[in-house]
């Protein structure tokens, strides 16, 4: 890892916390890492909604689709109890209570956004909401549709963007892709070879390592030269990190 190297908080705190809340997104702050990562999607009234997976299933007491859900409906599920009881009535947050949540307690914290969505108007939408709180100074948006990636770029030339290699989505990555529409890639811990991180690197593009949540994985990780790790446990990752003299 470099010696500058970045921590993200993936969804926040996701290994003691409910994931994409604002409950979670506070404590990693609070944990100390440098930035957050968290995902948007639609609800069917094309509400701004922070959440993962395209269903509830998994990190509420409700089941459908995110984008069948009308928002007063999805507000009434319980997005915390399913992580423990302590966390039971949390709620979906909106893009927008998410960007304040975090940026009143510090208006320069990074954020990585990521769309979820391959919808133009929702991408406009997103990006609008990053200009109001002034996401884009310090923060990126990230999405496996580089679609959405080059109609960010064609409206804010120098906005600094995450894809995806290749082989991690479905969509075919347009030619220019790492020809000036990234600025930042990620690959997957298993995945990680030092020769395809110095391509992104003599390409002028960052290289994100993810996940890193254990000893294992970590011990991947310090070897390789990347720019940043992104871990769901911080309470693991720190602790290891300090012991090898990291943090």
């Amino acid at each position: 890892m470099k010696p500058d190297f970045k921590i993200v908080g993936h969804r926040g705190f996701k290994s003691k916390y409910p994931e994409n809340t604002i409950v979670s997104f506070l404590a990693a702050m609070d944990f100390g890492v440098d930035s957050i990562e968290f995902d948007v999607r639609l609800t069917k009234d094309r509400q701004l909604v922070v959440t993962h997976d395209n269903t509830v299933d998994r990190c509420s007491n409700g089941k459908g689709l995110v984008c069948d859900f009308l928002f007063e409906d999805i507000r009434k599920l319980d997005f915390g109890g399913w992580k423990d009881s302590k966390f039971a009535g949390t709620q979906i947050p909106t893009l927008e209570e998410t960007l304040d949540a975090i940026l009143s307690k510090n208006p320069n914290f990074p954020l990585l956004v990521e769309l979820k969505e391959d919808d133009d108007e929702c991408t406009k939408r997103v990006y609008d909401m990053c200009l109001k709180y002034n996401v884009l100074e310090h923060g990126l948006v990230l999405s496996f549709h580089p679609r959405q990636l080059q109609l960010l770029r064609s409206w804010k030339p120098d906005i600094y963007l995450q894809g995806f290699p290749d082989r991690y989505i479905k969509v075919p990555q347009p030619p220019e892709a790492f020809n000036g529409l990234y600025n930042k890639t990620c690959l997957w811990t298993t995945d990680a070879k030092p020769e395809e991180i110095q391509f992104y690197h003599d390409k002028g593009v960052a290289v994100d390592l993810c996940p890193v949540d254990n000893e294992e994985q970590l011990e991947i990780a310090i070897p390789l030269d990347v720019d940043s790790i992104t871990t769901n446990a911080p309470d693991v990752i720190y602790p290891l990190l300090r012991q090898r003299g990291l943090r």
